[in-house]
């Protein structure tokens, strides 16, 4: 399926859903993180670590209190269940404009997607716990792993296509 480069998809979905990215991005980073981890003596929030343990899983949730509780369940989870989709979209533009056609690559942040949506399902489990299940953070914590491995991965694989584009152009400019 291809389309001209000036229809709405995938142009005008990549503006919409970046700006969007971007602006809940700010949001979570600049406002609903630092209220959570408020009092948490640096340790970061669950979806911010490279896989964690119980120990540290229970220290955080100690620490955190009921308002770093509400703050992640009612206002960041919530945003971070929407925001999967729209980074979803956001990154199959950009890979649809870059190659100017559909690509295989944009499996690639659907997989994403959902590892980031059942890193966030263990995390609500975690969050809404009155016990705290080893087996539950071994999951959550295998979900938040996954996610960051397939983020790094559509980054690099945007990221290269960004410049075999660039290269492209430079190459066609000299010939």
């Amino acid at each position: 399926m291809k389309t001209k480069s000036g229809g709405f998809f995938p142009k005008y979905t990549a503006i919409i859903s970046g700006v969007l990215t971007a602006a809940i991005l700010g949001v979570m980073n600049l406002f609903l993180i630092p209220e959570t981890e408020a009092n948490t003596d640096g340790i970061r929030c669950f979806d911010l670590n490279f896989g964690y343990d119980y120990s540290t899983a229970s220290e955080f949730l100690r620490l955190t209190g009921s308002h770093g509780r509400d703050v992640y369940l009612n206002y960041q989870l919530p945003l971070d269940f929407i925001f999967p989709v729209i980074y979803t979209v956001f990154f199959i533009s950009l890979i649809y404009i870059l190659k100017k056609s559909f690509s295989p690559l944009a499996f690639l942040p659907v997989v994403l997607s959902a590892a980031d949506y059942t890193e966030n399902i263990f995390l609500e489990i975690m969050l809404r716990s009155s016990v705290l299940s080893e087996t539950t953070v071994r999951l959550a914590s295998a979900a938040t792993v996954t996610k960051t491995i397939l983020m790094y991965l559509v980054i690099l694989a945007v990221a290269s296509l960004i410049v075999g584009k660039a290269a492209a152009k430079l190459k066609s400019r000299k010939e």
